[in-house]
């Protein structure tokens, strides 16, 4: 899973460097006015961070934006973490509630009475005895988990945050600004330090 991940990650991250750099060199040969892109890692300021008009250019708008980076990363694995604890809690809600479907199902077909008449002496008195014997509740383990609303929903919403932070992040590096890479290196070495032992309880990252 983290291998798929990390492999499309750069298989994105080839295809946007190479139409990036398509566009900086026809923009260059067309003598068209802009945000020139530095293609190699540097610590030069002037590089637009996801938007036209998003260029810091002094101290005080570059720190900020590696602020904002820095607490974006810290978000993403944040997000990681509360989703290994959600879907630890899923589980054994699920597990929980496929215990009681099928309990009750084997308890109420399990239930069978026998009759036996005895008797008692010579006054020949017949009673009607019902012996009932019921069989343990044997749980099924289901091959996939069933659909439920409330927990599908929520875990494809926050699929898309994750993903939309994560490429977002990515788009930055795409800049080669070296301090916008670091901050987002120490951000995610800063959140995987507070929140990924959350991330491993269900084994997702």
């Amino acid at each position: 899973m983290v291998l798929e991940r990390l492999s499309l990650r750069l298989v994105f991250l080839a295809i946007l460097s190479s139409v990036v750099s398509a566009q900086h060199e026809h923009g260059s040969d067309s003598g068209s006015p802009g945000v020139m892109m530095i293609p190699f890692l540097h610590f030069t300021p002037g590089d637009a961070l996801w938007f036209k008009e998003w260029v810091p250019r002094s101290k005080g708008p570059i720190v900020g934006a590696c602020i904002g980076l820095f607490m974006l990363a810290i978000l993403e694995r944040f997000l990681a973490g509360t989703r290994g604890v959600m879907e630890s809690w899923w589980r054994r809600k699920t597990e929980a509630m496929l215990v009681r479907k099928y309990a009750s199902s084997n308890h109420c077909g399990a239930e069978v009475a026998d009759s036996s008449i005895s008797t008692e002496g010579d006054s020949a008195e017949k009673g009607v005895t019902a012996r009932v014997s019921t069989r343990p509740a044997v749980a099924i383990r289901r091959v996939l988990p069933p659909f439920i609303p409330s927990h599908d929903f929520t875990r494809a919403a926050m699929q898309v945050v994750q993903s939309a932070i994560s490429y977002t992040l990515m788009l930055a590096v795409m800049t080669f600004n070296a301090s916008f890479i670091i901050s987002i290196l120490v951000g995610v070495f800063c959140g995987e330090l507070m929140f990924g032992r959350f991330a491993t309880i269900s084994g997702h990252s």
